[in-house]
């Protein structure tokens, strides 16, 4: 779905009612036709507003209408059909708004959808990918070519509370927010893996045994509020590695 797309049913939604209000309007008695004009108005005036919006057009145009029947009392005996208007005053606008907001928000929801495709096909590894990297790794460890590496798990512990209070549309957004966070520029070379809920990533990190404090990606993803982090650590040194091959021997 494209936002042409959007427009384009929108378009024609307008059209079709646009169609039928001509058809009314000729077989409407003429008494009825000033109050099916300003109806239909009101109706296409909420197809370019926010639902919020329209509902305040409805209840604005409500208290004017219903101050002018109150004042013209010349027309006391179409009381039933003024009734009839003002009941339905305050629902036309949202109808179309109704109608916009869910195209919207179909479009927002399928492209979050494109791009999370996009980022874990380019910006991350599967889970599956991390034992043949810590073997790489460890081979490297045992020529001295890298003095460590890191690994931190980090389990997002509240990853289904998220998506069930807040929505699956809130839930994919953050979940490309957790990407360009593990993907911020940094001075640290950095793998991660993560599962296909991106409920659990795992990253491995090689640095200066030096610093001690988590990662710059750690930092970042600890600003995403709605999330709640378990982080586990672990360092792999070469001694390790070769003790854990002198075992397997």
């Amino acid at each position: 779905m494209k936002i042409r797309t959007v427009q384009t049913t929108m378009s024609w939604i307008l059209t079709a009612h646009i169609f039928i209000a001509i058809i009314a309007y000729e077989w409407l008695p003429a008494s009825f036709r000033g109050s099916w004009i300003f109806i239909f108005l009101l109706l296409i005036a909420g197809s370019f507003l926010t639902v919020g919006w329209a509902l305040i057009l409805g209840l604005v145009t409500f208290v004017a209408v219903a101050v002018y029947f109150l004042l013209d009392l010349a027309n006391q005996t179409y009381i039933e059909r003024q009734l009839l208007l003002l009941f339905i005053i305050p629902i036309t606008p949202v109808l179309l708004s109704a109608i916009r907001h869910n195209l919207q928000s179909s479009l927002d929801n399928f492209q979050s959808v494109e791009v999370y495709q996009q980022k874990i096909q380019y910006d991350v590894l599967p889970l599956s990918a991390l034992d043949n990297v810590k073997t790489e790794l460890n081979k490297m460890l045992e020529k001295a070519l890298i003095p460590q590496y890191e690994i931190f798990q980090i389990l997002i512990t509240n990853h289904s509370l998220i998506e069930d209070m807040l929505g699956a549309d809130v839930w994919k957004n953050t979940q490309n927010q957790i990407i360009e966070k593990l993907n911020c520029p940094s001075n640290e070379i950095s793998f991660h893996f993560i599962n296909q809920e991106l409920s659990e990533i795992y990253s491995i990190v090689i640095r200066d045994s030096k610093q001690q404090e988590y990662p710059s990606f750690i930092q970042n993803l600890k600003d995403i509020a709605t999330l709640r982090l378990n982080i586990k650590q672990e360092i792999i040194h070469s001694s390790s590695v070769n003790q854990m091959i002198s075992g397997e021997r």
